[in-house]
């Protein structure tokens, strides 16, 4: 028979040993449903993750459906026609040339000197010799005076009438031309204001065009940084699992 000491030392060691056991198969099955809800976790944020993949996608089609179905006022067509239009524009195409008067005025006072000038002169120095004659002094120096400074004045007032139906006819010539030009500019003027009006809508066209198209990016990079983001909350969460 095995002494009773020896009995309960060894009852007490086998105790101890079963204890031991048992606490080992606890911790380990604890240690088995931790690991398990460790991995658990880990692929339900991996399915959310995934999902946030999904969203993303959709969010991105829905973003380029909502901007090829809305479009925008102004195309890529616009901006070069714009782009054009700015680089063909030069402000001296509307300034009206004035040119010069005085190459387009040719006349003289001789265009508008009596036609019958020689005849007037003549007949002034028959009318004057004739006085002379009648008054008695004959063809001597003072009557020859008198003659010549009568046909002088006579000269003098046909070339002044000359000179100022020249000078009437050159300033009536004048105001047509100024008209001429008055009129052009404000022809210009109103083809410059036109032109220009015409630019500032292709302008806004281009400026729609590239809005849309920076909407559209800002929309886009906005989705790519939101799912940047979840996915990097994701992995730090599946990380701080293990």
């Amino acid at each position: 028979m095995v002494p009773l000491i020896v009995a309960g030392a060894i009852a007490g060691a086998a105790g101890q040993l079963g204890g031991a056991a048992i606490q080992g198969y606890y911790s380990n099955e604890a240690s088995k449903r931790e690991a398990n809800a460790r991995k658990e976790a880990a692929n339900q944020l991996r399915q959310q993750g995934a999902l946030t993949d999904a969203q993303y996608n959709q969010l991105i089609n829905q973003i380029n459906q909502y901007y090829d179905t809305r479009g925008s006022l102004g195309t890529r067509q616009d901006v070069n026609a714009y782009k054009q239009a700015i680089a063909g524009y030069n402000p001296e195409d509307y300034v009206a040339d004035i040119g010069n008067f005085d190459d387009q005025y040719n006349k003289t006072v001789e265009d508008f000197t009596n036609p019958y000038y020689a005849q007037i002169i003549g007949q002034t120095r028959d009318q004057l010799q004739h006085s002379a004659a009648g008054a008695g002094l004959g063809r001597g120096t003072g009557a020859a005076l008198g003659i010549a400074q009568g046909v002088a004045s006579k000269s003098d007032e046909l070339y002044n009438t000359a000179l100022n139906q020249y000078n009437q006819d050159r300033s009536f010539e004048y105001q047509k031309y100024a008209d001429a030009i008055r009129n052009n500019q404000n022809r210009l003027n109103a083809l410059n204001t036109a032109n220009q009006y015409k630019i500032g809508l292709q302008g806004n066209l281009a400026s729609d065009y590239y809005n849309t198209q920076d909407a559209r990016m800002s929309d886009v990079m906005q989705a790519q940084q939101d799912r940047l983001n979840a996915r990097v909350g994701y992995d730090s969460a599946i990380a701080g699992l293990y």
